[in-house]
């Protein structure tokens, strides 16, 4: 990432927090239904463990997370890419 040519193509926002886990797997699968292949969806949480709910709902509808970016103390925004993960290509 030489900070030059690196461009991310966002279809989607989503804060999502404070919501239950349930809430937060339903949202962001629906979230990556809603954004084209190969683009981002940002997620926003505030509790550390809801990462990992952000990861487990949006590998199970074939997408990654291509990064978590802390914003400040207790927010962390997630980049999750609609595509199919590379342990599940082919």
């Amino acid at each position: 990432m030489d900070g030059k040519s690196d461009t991310f193509n966002i279809d989607k926002e989503l804060d999502l927090r404070g919501l239950d886990e349930g809430t937060i797997t339903q949202k962001v699968q629906e979230g990556v239904s809603a954004t084209k292949k190969g683009n981002f969806m940002l997620v926003y949480v505030n509790r550390y463990e809801d990462i990992s709910i952000v990861a487990k709902a949006a590998f199970a509808v074939k997408a990654t997370v291509d990064n978590v970016l802390k914003k400040n103390e207790k927010d962390w925004v997630v980049m999750v890419k609609n595509e199919v993960p590379v342990a599940q290509a082919g």
